[in-house]
């Protein structure tokens, strides 16, 4: 059974956008290293060649590219891709509103119950603790990006982590729409 993802404010991420964060925050690591893009291809396992079309904000990469890439670097392959928008929602998340109404949306015998079913590995209980968390932010008022938000912090981080999940969605959403409206 095909589900139809449910109607969101989009973020409007422009691939050409993303390939430039990537190319800045390529460049600024590899750059503050001191490494060489051989010696990073290298140690990255790719090409130089793919190494010198990201910096230029070229090519799309595959996943396990960033992955070698950022092991390389000694940095997670969410930094790579981190942007200023990204960032500021990471520091405001936790303390913003929309955290505090998730928040009041988990009561602790919800969030043992969500930790619980998560402890035990099985992907039908991993499953419900991510729906109880989607659930706190619906009741909080979050529509689907932030229930995805929701969900994916939940899974990492059942009350706190779902809180900013929420959040961290709803902010960039509200960032990029607004962005978008002063163009």
């Amino acid at each position: 059974m095909t589900v139809a993802l449910p109607q969101a404010t989009p973020l409007a991420l422009r691939l050409d956008a993303t390939r430039e964060t990537l190319a800045r925050n390529l460049s600024a690591a590899r750059g503050v290293l001191g490494v060489s893009q051989e010696l990073l291809a290298e140690s990255a396992g790719v090409s130089r060649a793919t190494i010198i079309q990201l910096e230029a904000a070229e090519g799309d990469p595959r996943l396990s590219t960033l992955a070698g890439i950022a092991v390389a670097l000694g940095v997670s392959p969410v930094v790579l891709l981190l942007g200023r928008d990204e960032l500021d929602a990471i520091v405001n998340a936790p303390s913003s509103s929309e955290a505090e109404r998730v928040r009041e949306n988990i009561s602790p015998l919800e969030l043992e119950t969500m930790r619980r079913l998560l402890r035990s590995g099985i992907a039908k209980n991993r499953m419900k603790a991510v729906a109880m968390g989607a659930s706190a932010a619906t009741a909080a008022g979050f529509a689907a990006g932030s229930l995805a938000g929701a969900a994916i912090g939940t899974a990492i981080l059942p009350g706190v982590g779902t809180a900013i999940g929420a959040a961290l969605s709803a902010w960039l959403v509200h960032k990029r729409s607004s962005d978008a409206s002063d163009e």
